[in-house]
């Protein structure tokens, strides 16, 4: 069990096996200068990879009905050692009252969102509000933001 302000949890591919709301728990109880330390490298993969293979389970079919956008997601922080120079990206389309993890960019995205990994890690998890996140400019969001308010309430934030 992991105490306040630590992140040992994160240290191995245990991240895999949590559940939603045991992730939401640590993530609340991880400061976040130690979120921030420990998502990088390997680390910062495992938890990206995690974060969008679970993303379609999380979509609420019923409230999708009549959304249709490719999101493009870019992570900051990729470049090594926590510099912002590199960008890690992710596509999802949701479609149909469905949500699916592209392979390959797509040609156009309606809704671009730009983050680092802690925020999305805390987003995800139902501990940070994205809007609140965008007011402290440590999220952004462009395109069609009609389509991209709606992104909350679409999918399932935190542990259901």
């Amino acid at each position: 069990m992991a105490e306040r302000g630590s992140a040992g949890w994160l240290e191995s591919e245990g991240l895999t096996a949590l559940d939603a709301s045991e992730l939401a728990r640590l993530v609340d109880r991880t400061s976040e200068r130690e979120l921030r330390h420990r998502l990088i490298g390997g680390v910062r993969e495992i938890a990206l990879r995690e974060i969008f293979r679970r993303m379609p389970e999380y979509l609420r079919p019923a409230r999708a009905a009549g959304f249709d956008a490719i999101v493009a997601w870019q992570i900051t922080g990729a470049g090594g050692d926590g510099r912002p120079d590199g960008v890690d990206e992710y596509w999802i389309r949701v479609s149909d009252g469905r949500c699916r993890l592209l392979s390959e960019p797509p040609e156009a995205a309606d809704i671009s969102i730009r983050t680092d990994p802690a925020t999305l890690l805390r987003v995800v998890t139902g501990n940070e509000d994205p809007v609140l996140a965008v007011l402290k400019q440590r999220l952004s969001v462009r395109g069609d933001l009609a389509l991209a308010a709606r992104l909350t309430k679409i999918f399932a934030v935190g542990p259901a």
